[in-house]
């Protein structure tokens, strides 16, 4: 799902639970951004409600999540399957935004979404554009990791 900040930052993949606040958030704390490339994490002020997140596993302090406890699902038309958990969303107050400034100049996060943890997760592990030092790396963090279904 395709949205909009206040200011025209445009979030091309927005259906994480982003509110109008968090939205007004963005604004406020990319306001110096100038387009270059980013991918980073973002507190929310304590004033600012949570934001759902699906990661589990140990980057946000669980157990290893085991096979044993996942499915495997493509996604909204992605070209692999996630590692998913039947498990609830929880709140978070950090918030991943990754995006640049696209070709007709437009500021643009491809995703903004809410995690628990510090950093932000690698790209899941069939994504074709890592080099293969990040795809191990991918490898490693989503055989111990998953997303929850609800």
């Amino acid at each position: 799902m395709r949205t909009s900040t206040p200011n025209g930052i445009v979030i091309a993949h927005g259906d994480h639970g982003l509110q109008p606040e968090h939205l007004r958030f963005l604004d406020e704390a990319l306001s110096d951004w100038d387009g270059s490339f980013m991918k980073r994490v973002l507190t929310l002020p304590p004033s600012y409600q949570s934001i759902p997140s699906a990661l589990y596993g140990p980057s946000v302090g669980d157990e290893p999540v085991t096979d044993d406890m996942v499915t495997y699902e493509v996604r909204n038309k992605r070209p692999g399957p996630s590692r998913l958990i039947d498990a609830p969303m929880r709140p978070a107050r950090n918030l991943v935004v990754i995006g640049m400034k696209v070709g007709d100049g437009t500021l643009t996060l491809f995703t903004a979404y809410g995690t628990q943890s510090d950093e932000v997760s690698p790209r899941e592990w069939w994504d074709s554009s890592m080099r293969p030092h990040e795809a191990v790396e991918a490898a490693q963090f989503w055989s111990e990791h998953a997303l929850a279904t609800g």
